[in-house]
């Protein structure tokens, strides 16, 4: 056996291995890149839906009498700005949807690009809008709620953004929903990522078999 053909025989090998290992990069990067988006969605998902129950305006009697409980006040007795420190109760519940959001918005920022990010923080604008509105609202005296029409208007304004369908249009849902579109857009090539790339994969397996055994026939025949 020749120097030139050890030599030649150890170059294609490593040519063989580089070509594996960056073959194993990319699957491997594809394939954490379709998790975090799966991961992402299903994060939005469950800050989305937490949202929703915030503003639900059907109140279940466990709530009230677990705020009333809370803030110290008998159960017979009305809380004042109960409405809105309802809506305020339930938005502290969401506090574990909302940090994993935020852990899952910051890898989608430097996988994804500013556009995943900025679909995601839109929840995060949601949320902040339920939290002005319901602290305020439960701030302000009953008796003055209607004192000017300033005032009024002012209310409204809270009791349609804690409540999903109190306005035509729901202004948060609109958000929610588009931010939802936005998302999906972004994501939807990471999720079909993993299956596009397996027909490149099962190519680049066959030519790294077909290599190996070349190079095995020619040691052997050496």
């Amino acid at each position: 056996m020749s120097f030139w053909t050890i030599l030649g025989g150890l170059a294609s090998a490593l040519v063989a291995l580089f070509v594996a290992l960056i073959g194993w990069r990319w699957q491997l990067i594809g394939k954490r890149q379709t998790e975090l988006a799966e991961e992402a969605l299903l994060a939005f998902a469950r800050a989305a839906e937490g949202l929703r129950l915030v503003r639900s305006p059907i109140t279940l009697t466990g709530e009230l009498a677990a705020l009333r409980e809370e803030l110290k006040v008998p159960l017979d007795k009305r809380v004042p700005g109960e409405d809105f420190r309802t809506a305020l109760w339930r938005l502290a519940k969401q506090r574990d949807s909302f940090a994993e959001l935020k852990k899952v918005q910051v890898l989608c920022k430097y996988h994804f690009g500013q556009p995943a990010f900025d679909a995601l923080g839109e929840l995060f604008k949601a949320r902040h809008q339920i939290w002005v509105a319901g602290t305020m609202g439960a701030s302000a005296r009953e008796e003055n709620w209607d004192a000017t029409p300033d005032n009024r208007q002012l209310m409204v304004k809270w009791q349609n953004t804690i409540w999903q369908g109190a306005a035509d249009p729901d202004e948060i849902e609109m958000m929610v929903s588009a931010a939802e579109a936005k998302l999906e857009a972004q994501l939807k090539p990471y999720l079909l990522a993993e299956a596009a790339f397996m027909p490149l994969f099962l190519r680049w397996q066959a030519g790294r078999n077909w290599l190996t055994d070349r190079l095995f026939r020619r040691a052997k025949a050496d």
